[in-house]
């Protein structure tokens, strides 16, 4: 809903008078460079909340949380490679006519050393205008799947409920799985694009679990790595949206 209504004001908006749209324009330029300095305010102390909410459940479990966050980092790892491998790779080769040099496209490269699906975005639009897509795609379709095409952040969060609750030794009834999914479904379209953002973003998958939230601090410590698959996850499910869209638009 907020994309739709991003885009219809800004059609609205280029049909305002120059100065009003310049004041209009100057304002959200304003709000947008505040958000970037409280962002990365909260950032700067994240390690800070992180120890905090992880220390009370290390002290509890000891040395068994090692083996546990180790069986976490190897299964959200193998999940996110094998659903690209066998959903991904396929869709794009046989929907999307992909060849497998644009699945080693410097998008997914920059995607894995950002962790930012933000920070791939002008490598992505790049990979996409060589390829020969129309200029809706590139201009168009890859920014908005930027802004809400979370393909890892579909596996990541699922893969964290059961961890966590495995963890705190919660046992989730076929119901409450039932609505982690959906949840999961939804909120991956309000992950931001910044490194560790689909945990963030988890609170109200928690809650469809009945989990306690802390656990987001054990998943934020960890997530370097998932978080590096993740994100290339979600650019290499652009690129085969963007392929896709390509081969039938003509």
């Amino acid at each position: 809903m907020r994309i739709v209504f991003a885009v219809l004001f800004g059609l609205s908006l280029a049909r305002v008078g120059e100065e009003r749209r310049t004041a209009v324009l100057r304002v959200v330029e304003g709000i947008a460079e505040a958000m970037q300095r409280l962002v990365g305010a909260i950032l700067v102390l994240a390690p800070i909340g992180v120890f905090a909410l992880a220390v009370p459940l290390a002290v509890r479990l000891g040395y068994a949380i090692v083996g546990a966050v180790a069986a976490y980092l190897t299964l959200v790892v193998a999940l996110t490679v094998a659903a690209v491998a066998l959903m991904l790779y396929p869709l794009g080769i046989i929907a999307g006519g992909m060849s497998p040099r644009e699945f080693c496209a410097p998008a997914q490269a920059v995607a894995f050393s950002s962790r930012s699906s933000l920070a791939a975005l002008p490598a992505m639009v790049e990979s996409v205008e060589r390829a020969g897509s129309p200029r809706v795609v590139s201009s168009f379709i890859v920014p908005i799947s930027a802004s809400m095409f979370r393909f890892g952040a579909a596996v990541a969060q699922t893969v964290g409920v059961l961890f966590l609750a495995r963890l705190y030794d919660v046992t989730l009834s076929v119901p409450q799985l039932a609505t982690v999914i959906v949840t999961v479904i939804f909120t991956t379209f309000a992950v931001p694009g910044i490194p560790g953002g689909s945990i963030l973003a988890m609170i109200p998958v928690l809650n469809a679990a009945g989990l306690p939230i802390e656990g987001i601090g054990i998943l934020l410590a960890v997530d370097t790595i998932p978080d590096m698959f993740r994100t290339t996850a979600n650019t290499t499910g652009m690129l085969t949206l963007a392929a896709v869209l390509r081969k039938h638009s003509y």
